[in-house]
């Protein structure tokens, strides 16, 4: 007897394996089969996976620079700061002392595990409104909010160069992997020269690639095309970096 096998049928097994794809097999998909990996996130939640490796990549970077290159950039801010009138040198020193002790880089490490979840739900909510209510095709915010996160795992390779660099430095500052490094600097750099590398260094190699995975990612969970999707969500991402930018006027001797 002949067994006839309905479409339901024959399209469980394709979503049965997305769905049963691990966290570590999905991390390597991103970089090599993004649509792919990303599809399965439709029936499974792993938002706490590529969250949970951002914040333990970010607080050993931490951990590992905080002496060697962001204590000795932030020296420098205060002094700069003293110059201009904005500190008097007796609150720019307590400062310092303070920067230099342990509980330093405990708020450090703490601050950035607070501010990195909340970066990430509000680009996922972004992401959401420009596929949702811009596009009209449906991404509910939990799948904005996991495209964002596992796309970004594309960023830890940069951030491993970046630390090399600081390292080697012993300073943050001036580290560049976009086109931010064309900007010539003044010593101490101009506010216009700051905003200006901040925004060229949001179209490096590493951030277009993420922007990339973003979009293939948006585009295969609500199905919307994927050139629209380019054109909103690369709208979004231009018009977020020039707000940024000019943020960074924004704060006195950076």
């Amino acid at each position: 007897m002949e067994v006839i096998q309905t479409p339901s049928a024959t399209g469980a097994a394709p979503a049965a394996a997305e769905a049963s794809m691990s966290p570590f097999a999905r991390a390597i998909a991103i970089f090599t089969n993004p649509s792919g990996a990303l599809a399965g996130l439709k029936t499974q939640s792993q938002w706490w996976f590529p969250l949970l490796v951002i914040l333990l990549f970010a607080a050993t970077t931490t951990a590992c620079l905080y002496q060697r290159a962001i204590v000795p950039m932030n020296s420098e801010i205060y002094d700069r700061l003293v110059d201009q009138g904005v500190l008097t040198p007796e609150k720019a020193a307590q400062a310092e002392e303070q920067m230099r002790g342990p509980q330093g880089l405990i708020q450090a490490l703490v601050g950035q595990t607070l501010i990195v979840p909340v970066l990430f739900l509000v680009m996922g909510a972004g992401l959401a409104f420009g596929v949702s209510f811009i596009l009209g095709s449906r991404l509910p915010f939990r799948q904005g909010f996991e495209v964002v996160l596992w796309a970004n795992l594309v960023m830890l390779p940069a951030g491993i160069v970046t630390s090399i660099l600081a390292w080697s430095k012993e300073t943050m500052k001036g580290i560049h992997l976009g086109p931010g490094i064309l900007v010539p600097m003044s010593e101490p750099p101009e506010k216009w020269q700051r905003a200006l590398s901040s925004f060229l260094d949001a179209f490096g190699p590493f951030e277009i690639w993420t922007l990339a995975v973003v979009i293939i990612g948006a585009s295969t969970l609500s199905g919307a095309n994927r050139k629209s999707v380019l054109w909103v969500i690369g709208g979004l991402y231009v018009v977020l970096r020039l707000l940024g930018a000019g943020a960074t006027m924004l704060f006195p001797g950076a």
